[in-house]
């Protein structure tokens, strides 16, 4: 029953069906605050915008030449001020919809992923290779740095081994290792 219950939240939660608070809304809630809505079609090539044209005439070091001319390829709201442009997740279109942005938050999104994806991997490998050794508690003190460069090695490959182990059932507790403390009440049984 517990189980019903995990993916009937899970459902809600990925579909959005929560309920929406008893909140005052529109301009109750935000007089004091100015309108910060805008439309992704209002954007325009910062190149064509004539407020980013003013501030990039402005400019007065080399450096600050090249960044203008790096943000001349990215969209401009009226303010001359460039935007990033996150496309719709669960559209099944939102990814076409939104070509050549990929580089705004998707691109960078899936690097930092990847990134702690690896220090979390190698922290669980050498973990596991300290504990299989002689003297764990020790390896937890004083690092090991072979055991460290050949648990990094393995971080880096994270997602196929993550998948290989997710396959194997490896990767997760076995039911029978899990204790419950006696304090924590069922609610589901």
């Amino acid at each position: 029953m517990h189980r019903f219950f995990a993916i009937l939240l899970s459902t809600f939660l990925l579909f959005g069906f929560a309920p929406i608070a008893n909140a005052a809304g529109g301009p109750t809630l935000n007089r004091d605050r100015s309108d910060t809505s805008y439309v992704a079609s209002g954007l325009t090539a910062c190149a064509d915008n004539p407020r980013f044209q003013e501030r990039a005439s402005a400019a007065v070091t080399q450096k600050d030449i090249n960044r203008f001319e790096r943000y001349s390829k990215a969209s401009c709201g009226d303010d001359g001020l460039p935007h990033l442009i996150i496309g719709p997740t669960l559209d099944p279109f939102g990814a076409l919809s939104m070509r050549g942005h990929e580089g705004d938050v998707l691109i960078p999104a899936h690097i930092f992923i990847y990134i702690a994806g690896i220090i979390g991997w190698s922290g669980r490998e050498y973990l596991k290779s300290a504990r299989s050794g002689k003297n764990a508690a020790n390896k937890e003190i004083m690092i090991d740095f072979q055991a460290a460069r050949s648990a990094l090695i393995k971080g880096a490959q994270w997602p196929l081994m993550a998948h290989k182990e997710g396959v194997s059932g490896e990767l997760r507790e076995p039911e029978y290792n899990k204790e419950l403390s006696g304090s924590i009440p069922k609610f589901f049984d």
